[in-house]
């Protein structure tokens, strides 16, 4: 039977890759709050999390958004990943449909979102439904915190109900992509789609049948006039994905709304400390080891014993991610020792491998178990039922 001090080094070998995710948590999205299932913090999958959506259409409120104004997008969570590029798009589709094309992209983010750190964020205390949060930056240029961001949209967007999509790919651990939608109203645009129709798809990788992005700030292929460069994309970061052609230039000037709001000086919340840390490009920080220990143990007492069947011998410091696309693995969700020194988490068939600390020995096969054990004991990895 495991001790709180055996516990926490499994929550501290694991931590960067079960802690938290994100969701976008303004627009309302679909399955936000009192529905089942809820929307989660996980990847799209291609199975219990699929494209679009996570497969989730229940209204909880619809936005009102007016074209040629923008929409405030904030986020909850903690595991940032490092941060990543992020698109939004719109669709008049409904329900939203599978077909990417469908899809219109009208804002691109390369680099710095959902924030821009040197790993994931140290949690605070978590949301209502218990979801894992961390700092918040109330503005679009902080560091070590979660920004949030003005979408334009364009005064040329069709009129009508339109869900509206988040999709983010993140800069660092394994190849995922993430997305959220919310159900929108929108009022003040055009009454044709000629302008929507020569917005640039939806562009789509790491979920079964798309390709596969590298690690590092995604260049978005295809990215359209409308967005901001916030870092600089990483060399091949498209992996086997068509080319961009070169760093995007926006058109700051267009009339096509206003740009997103430019904050002067990063505010950070003072529900938590920040940590800062210089980026290095071998090493991502999960969660200081300390606030996950502190959370294990108060969180113990709940876990029956019958959960703790994964030996490790120390706490394990922070974990470095390779920079590669991982190794081939079942069954998705598994957490598992690639070999002695190294343990993956299977996403979408893939672990990136992640070292753990000298002089330790990982010795766990696939476990689906392990990570359904550790969200009880850190809390806010998932809540609700799986779709």
């Amino acid at each position: 039977m495991f001790t709180s001090a055996s516990t926490a080094a499994l929550a501290a070998l694991l931590a960067s890759s079960a802690h938290g995710h994100m969701i976008m948590d303004t627009p309302t999205p679909f399955n936000y709050k009192g529905t089942n299932p809820l929307v989660q913090v996980d990847p799209l999958n291609g199975a219990n999390f699929p494209f679009p959506c996570q497969g989730n259409t229940e209204v909880v409120e619809r936005t009102s958004v007016t074209a040629g104004g923008s929409q405030l997008v904030k986020f909850t969570g903690g595991a940032i990943h490092g941060g990543g590029s992020c698109q939004f798009a719109v669709t008049y589709e409904n329900p939203p449909p599978a077909d990417k094309s469908k899809w219109k992209t009208i804002y691109i983010l390369i680099g710095g979102c959902p924030g821009e750190a040197a790993g994931n964020l140290p949690p605070t205390a978590p949301d209502a439904d218990g979801r894992a949060n961390s700092a918040q930056c109330g503005n679009d240029s902080g560091k070590e915190c979660i920004r949030q961001f003005d979408i334009p949209f364009p005064k040329d967007l069709p009129n009508g109900n339109a869900t509206f999509a988040w999709t983010w790919f993140n800069k660092i651990g394994n190849r995922e992509i993430y997305m959220n939608c919310a159900p929108l109203s929108i009022t003040g645009g055009s009454e044709d789609t000629a302008f929507f129709d020569d917005l640039p798809p939806l562009f789509l990788a790491n979920i079964p049948g798309e390709c596969t992005t590298n690690n590092g700030v995604l260049n978005i292929p295809n990215p359209g006039k409308f967005g901001k460069v916030l870092e600089q994309p990483a060399p091949d970061s498209e992996g086997s994905c068509p080319k961009a052609g070169g760093i995007p230039t926006f058109d700051g000037a267009s009339d096509n709304g206003p740009p997103a709001r430019e904050n002067p000086a990063p505010v950070v919340s003072s529900s938590a400390p920040v940590v800062t840390a210089a980026p290095s490009a071998t090493v991502a920080p999960s969660a200081p080891i300390e606030s996950i220990i502190a959370s294990v143990t108060e969180r113990f007492s709940d876990v029956p014993a019958q959960e703790t069947g994964i030996p490790v011998a120390a706490p394990i410091p922070e974990a470095p991610i390779d920079g590669g696309n991982g190794v081939t693995c079942s069954p998705d969700g598994a957490f598992f020792c690639i070999d002695s020194a190294t343990f993956g988490h299977c996403v979408n068939g893939k672990a990136v491998p992640q070292a753990i600390a000298p002089g330790t020995t990982c010795s766990f096969g696939p476990a689906k178990r392990s990570a359904k054990f550790l969200s009880k004991l850190i809390g806010g990895n998932r809540v609700g039922p799986r779709a």
